[in-house]
């Protein structure tokens, strides 16, 4: 048995024992499904690809490591592309194969909307999106309530307009 060999074996049995605790992990610190499941499929290429020979139960530590920092990875390049940080109490519940594709695809497609707003209209209507009221998101982004008024209807008027907003 070559050794390339003998890492497969042993990175399959790992996923086997341990593909729920892992799927945990990279869904703790994802922002959605899809990003937990890319998170998972990294980490598991860098268990087939990089793995140290460690024993069976450092090896598990370490892919949970692994897993982490992928998510982790993952979710600053979400974060990079909506231009502000995802708050953590976001949760989402896995949805059926069909209606997760559907979801998939019309949050790319509200991604990409957003990314088009101007900087000031993302970000207010992120801060609205939060929870925060018009003299919340002044007082933080040291706005006049007529700016924060603006950028929110100029945001939601543009949004509709890219058909993000359904």
């Amino acid at each position: 048995m070559d050794h390339a060999d003998g890492r497969t074996r042993r990175a399959i049995s790992l996923l086997d024992r341990q593909g729920p605790a892992f799927r945990r992990t990279a869904t703790r610190f994802s922002i959605c499904p899809d990003d937990a499941d890319d998170a998972l499929q990294r980490a598991s290429l860098a268990l087939l690809e990089k793995a140290p020979p460690h024993p069976p139960a450092r090896l598990t530590a370490w892919m949970h490591v692994v897993t982490r920092r992928e998510a982790l990875a993952l979710r600053r390049e979400r974060e990079r592309l909506l231009g502000c940080e995802v708050p953590w109490s976001l949760e989402c519940s896995a949805p059926r194969p069909p209606e997760r594709a559907l979801r998939r695809e019309r949050s790319l497609e509200q991604i990409r909307a957003l990314a088009r707003l101007k900087a000031d209209e993302r970000q207010a209507l992120l801060l609205r999106g939060q929870g925060y009221s018009y003299a919340e998101i002044s007082r933080m982004t040291g706005w006049s309530l007529t700016k924060v008024n603006r950028c929110l209807a100029e945001g939601r008027a543009r949004l509709r307009q890219l058909g993000a907003m359904g």
